[in-house]
This record gives structure tokens, sequence and C-alpha cells, in this order.
């Protein structure tokens, strides 16, 4: 039976960046994927799906040393600016890079980009195994270590079973955790659109009833989209021929970017609040995804994602430096402790932005835009909030500190 010292379900960004920094730390890391890695990598146009990544997501990215890769691939795009609008009112708030102390708010990528650059470095690594195509079906509990089985009747034993395999989690399963969440009876449509105006390398959101669209710049002048709206909508909108989805597109933005063409492939994909009651459990600690699900307004899901993956990756090798055993429970009740407060602020707000961003009450109407007018107006507010969707809020790992 082939022992490592952590084993990692998912090869996924957050789990693949987990057990490059593991590994360049001395542990050796196993990493279980279900699906063929070919699948992972990114293809000749931008990926349905991108991330906003923060400075901290950077400086993590940095240290698992892809970052380098992604910023000559070509296919990142920073973001200088951010406005944020109420469709129903007159309020609106805007950051800007400037007096953050970073040269950009974040840097919009594809996932399957990013993807591809972690699992070329994993491949790389001499103390990581990459497993694909493979599913793990059952496990033992023994006091010092954990036994898992594939489906192909192989074992591997390990101090530490990660679960990095997002919000259908295997590994959460396994260790009994249960979750509180909802479903938010929205889907949001993404993929690629062209604006006639320029995107100014600015994230730009509106607020609707039935929920905000935004446009995220990319670097041939095209912008990634992000429409959350009711499954009704959503449904009618993608059956609709290109040129009517374009017009209806352009209609949301009330013709602010001028005509905006949707000549690419279009997704869409359900919304949900989710949130693990522990982080861990015997020989089982959940990171990413599989502890916590947000709404995706402000982009912030793999960010703190990332600060998990730092958290829990510094708790670790601190243990293996102090000779505490990796499932220690000191050591993962800490990691939990400092990354449930911080995930839940995060939920909480998403949360209650969606709501009332959702709503088209006079009253909370009236409210939101008052609140956008005033946060606009307030340069030490602007900062903070600035600094906490940019990561750096709260007990920020050693490895993403500005």
């Amino acid at each position: 039976m082939q022992k490592f010292d952590v084993i990692i379900n998912g090869a996924g960004l957050v789990g693949s960046s987990i057990g490059l920094a593991l590994a360049s730390a001395g542990l050796q890391v196993l990493i279980v994927e279900y699906a063929p890695i070919e699948k992972l990598y990114p293809k000749d146009d931008y990926g349905l799906r991108v991330s906003a990544f923060t400075p901290s997501s950077r400086k993590w990215l940095e240290h698992v040393g892809v970052w380098d890769q992604l910023l000559h691939s070509g296919r990142m795009t920073p973001f200088l600016h951010m406005y944020v609008w109420d469709g129903s009112g007159s309020g609106a708030l805007q950051f800007d890079a400037d007096g953050t102390g970073s040269d950009a708010l974040g840097w919009i990528l594809d996932n399957e980009a990013t993807q591809g650059a972690l699992i070329d470095r994993v491949k790389m690594h001499q103390n990581i195994v990459l497993m694909d195509q493979s599913k793990l079906v059952r496990f033992e509990n023994f006091a010092d270590h954990v036994v898992v089985y594939t489906e192909k009747g192989e074992a591997f034993q390990a101090e530490l079973v990660v679960g990095a395999d997002g919000g259908r989690s295997l590994i959460r399963d396994w260790a009994g955790i249960a979750c509180t969440g909802w479903s938010y009876g929205q889907k949001t449509i993404v993929g690629q659109v062209k604006p006639e105006r320029g995107h100014d390398n600015t994230c730009w959101q509106k607020f609707t009833t039935n929920g905000p669209v935004a446009l995220l710049p990319l670097n041939d002048g095209r912008c990634s989209l992000a429409w959350h709206t009711t499954h009704q909508e959503a449904d009618e909108l993608l059956a609709l021929d290109r040129e009517t989805f374009s017009r209806r597109l352009t209609e949301a933005f009330d013709g602010r970017f001028g005509n905006i063409e949707a000549n690419w492939s279009l997704g869409a994909f359900p919304l949900r609040l989710n949130h693990a009651r522990n982080y861990y459990r015997d020989h089982f600690v959940l990171a990413g995804d599989a502890a916590h699900n947000i709404h995706p307004l402000a982009g912030l899901g793999v960010n703190i994602g990332f600060l998990d993956a730092a958290t829990l990756v510094e708790e670790l090798i601190n243990a293996r430096n102090d000779g505490i055993a990796l499932y220690d429970e000191s050591v993962l009740k800490r990691y939990e402790k400092r990354r449930k407060k911080h995930n839940l602020l995060v939920m909480g707000a998403m949360d209650a932005f969606k709501r009332s961003g959702g709503s088209d009450h006079f009253l909370v109407n009236k409210i939101r835009n008052i609140g956008l007018s005033l946060a606009d107006k307030v340069p030490f507010g602007k900062r903070e909030l600035a600094r906490f969707a940019m990561g750096y809020y709260g007990d920020v790992p050693k490895f993403v500190k500005p």
C-alpha cells in the first residue's frame, strides 16, 4: 500500500494549489481527480467561466509558482476600476486601484487557463502523484491514519484527506458533515460578448429587479458576461436567436455600451448558498466549494477558496515543523476558526447584496440607492470595502499578505 502525508480529492483550482504548496514544503501528496486531465486544460478561446482574481489570490498563485505563466498566457486582463449602479435609481459606487497599494483591483482570467497552469506544475513536481479518471469509493479510519480505496481496488494511506471536490463533496459526505444552505432560484448566464464601446478595463455591474448583470473586461476587447436572473428568464434568454439575445442584453444595460454582440458560446448554471457546519472531522478537512458556495455577484468564490488553501497549508506546515500530527484536532480547529469567521462574513454580505439587489420594493430600492451613494462619498469606507474585497481582511495567511 502506497503511503502519503496528504491525499487531496479534486484537482481543481483549490485542490491543485494546496497540493503544490504542501509538496513544495516537502510533504508527499496524492491528488485524485475523477475527470480525465486533458478536460481540465484550456481551449483556444476563453472558457465560459472566468474568475476575478484579487491581489491576495495573486500572491497565492505566485507562491505556488504559476503566476508568471498566467501573466504571459495572453488571457489575463487587469481591471483598474469597478463601477456598480442601480437600474431603478441614481445610486452608484465606483472603486479604483489608485490608493489601494495594488497596481490593479484584480485580474480576469478564465478558470480553464488557470487550471491548465496548475496541472502543468503539478505533473512536474516530484512530491506529487496525480491520478486522473479515478474515483474514491470507500475509506477506513484508524487512530493515526486513514486508508482510501478507488473503484479499481487500489488502496492509499495518509494522515489527512482534503476535500477540494466541489459543492457535492464526497469527502464532506464521508466525514458526515452537514450543510446549511438554500437555492436562490436563479441561474447565471455566462459567455463572451463584445460591446460596441470599450470596457475601459473596468468591471461593470448593474442591479436589476431579477438580479445583477455584469460585464468583466477581456484582453481582446470582449467582455465576460455574468447575467444573474430567474430560472425562467434565463431559459427564455438562452432559447433566443443570437440577434435577439444581443438586443435584450443591450437593453439590459440601457444602451450604455452601444450594441453588445453575443456571437460566442453561452451557458448557464444554477445559484445557491451552501455552508458546511464544520470544516473538519477525524482525518478529513474541507476547503473551497466543498466548504462553502456563495452568490457570485462579487466574484469572490474562488478567492475565498484560495484563502482557505493558504490558511490550511500554513497550519499543516506549522504542524509538521512542530512535530504535531496533521490530523490533530488543534491544527484543524485552528484552520476552521481562522476561515469560518471570514467566510461567513463574505457569505452574509453577498447574500444581503443579492436580496436587496433583487427587490423591487420601493423602500428597499430607496435604501439600496442611498447606501450606494453614501458609500461612494466616504473615502475611508471605500478603501476598507476595497481591502475586504481584495482579501486583506481579518486573519490573513502569511502566504498572501501584501
